[in-house]
């Protein structure tokens, strides 16, 4: 299993651990996760996120290449501005998901939610190599630390951000004697710290500190998994693969509809004449029984769809999962888990409401 660049120190400072993509993520800092899950609501949580890919772009044709492939109006962005973006197959399947920066002329930062990169590498340098630009997979040299609630903002100022970001901004300042970039997430109040994974630890030992002056704790992967779930945020790899399209996953957001990219076509034709034959929802168990990840959820017998990621909702005080259901089954009265128990239900909120 691999371990974090900091999956040493996190040995010294968290209990116990889970697994993801084959790493192994701290799973709490301390015996009580529902506190970490507070923090991130009533204070300040600092989260490990150096997982998560981070692909730069460069070269003199690097926009007019990432506009011809990617599905978000990239040439409207301006220095130091983003937003959420994807990439599609000729088939309008979605082969990745990520924020995609300007950071000037010539180069362009793509930052994912996870750490699958591998096919969405291959498909963009395919796309790239007939053009003056480079596509680069510099996730061993950038790593991302999170900062999440209402006192994420007094954090970053008292780290020495003068100019705070505003949702998909990149600002930089300078923290401890060096340069670190500081963009806005889509969650409003949240923060991404871009860091030289050779000032990784020391930044780490540095914010920590400061989360806990501000009445913060570090936040595992515990909280911050039942976080995403609540809010029905899929994650790719783990509730959706290469198969689905982005209506069917939450993750219309992502598409213009005004310009032509690889894949748009279909998508095109299926937002003016119909609509995805399977939807996102949330899924939980009336009688609070477990829900296991990748179990197939049924209606009368008949195979309805199937459980993503599950965590226990700090929200609910039950386990609640992400599944993807096919619609014809979506008003059913009679879904049950595979064990036999029933299952509810519940559309999540679309991600540009």
């Amino acid at each position: 299993m691999k371990k974090l660049i900091l999956g040493d120190l996190h040995r010294e400072e968290a209990p116990a651990f889970s697994e993801a993509w084959g790493i192994e993520l701290p799973r709490s800092y301390c015996d009580e996760p529902g506190s970490e899950h507070a923090a991130l609501h009533d204070s300040v949580g600092l989260l490990d996120e150096s997982y998560r890919g981070v692909l730069d772009f460069t070269g003199a044709d690097a926009a007019a290449f990432l506009d011809k492939v990617v599905s978000s109006p990239l040439l409207q962005l301006v220095d130091g501005s983003g937003h959420d973006s994807c990439l599609l197959s000729a088939k309008g399947r979605l082969l990745g998901a990520f924020t995609l920066y300007r950071l000037g002329a010539s180069h362009f930062r793509a930052v994912l939610g996870e750490p699958v990169r591998e096919a969405l590498l291959e498909s963009l340098r395919k796309y790239a190599f007939l053009s003056e630009s480079e596509v680069g997979d510099v996730t061993p040299e950038v790593c991302l630390l999170g900062l999440r609630g209402p006192a994420a903002a007094g954090v970053l100022e008292a780290a020495g951000c003068a100019s705070l970001p505003g949702v998909f901004e990149v600002s930089s300042f300078q923290f401890d004697g060096a340069r670190v970039d500081c963009a806005g997430a889509a969650q409003q109040g949240s923060y991404e710290l871009w860091i030289p994974s050779d000032l990784l630890a020391a930044s780490w030992r540095r914010l920590r500190g400061l989360v806990e002056d501000a009445g913060g704790l570090c936040v595992g992967w515990e909280a911050a998994e039942a976080e995403r779930i609540e809010a029905g945020i899929a994650s790719c790899g783990r509730d959706y693969d290469d198969e689905y399209f982005p209506a069917e996953v939450n993750e219309e957001q992502r598409l213009s509809y005004d310009k032509c990219y690889v894949g748009q076509e279909v998508v095109a034709r299926m937002r003016t004449y119909g609509h995805a034959n399977r939807t996102l929802v949330q899924l939980s168990s009336p009688s609070g029984c477990d829900i296991v990840e990748g179990s197939l959820v049924y209606s009368d017998s008949v195979e309805a769809g199937r459980v993503g990621t599950v965590c226990y909702s700090f929200v609910h005080a039950s386990p609640l999962a992400l599944a993807i259901i096919h619609r014809k089954f979506f008003n059913s009265k009679s879904l049950q888990l595979e064990n036999g128990e029933p299952a509810e239900i519940t559309e999540v909120r679309t991600r540009a409401e």
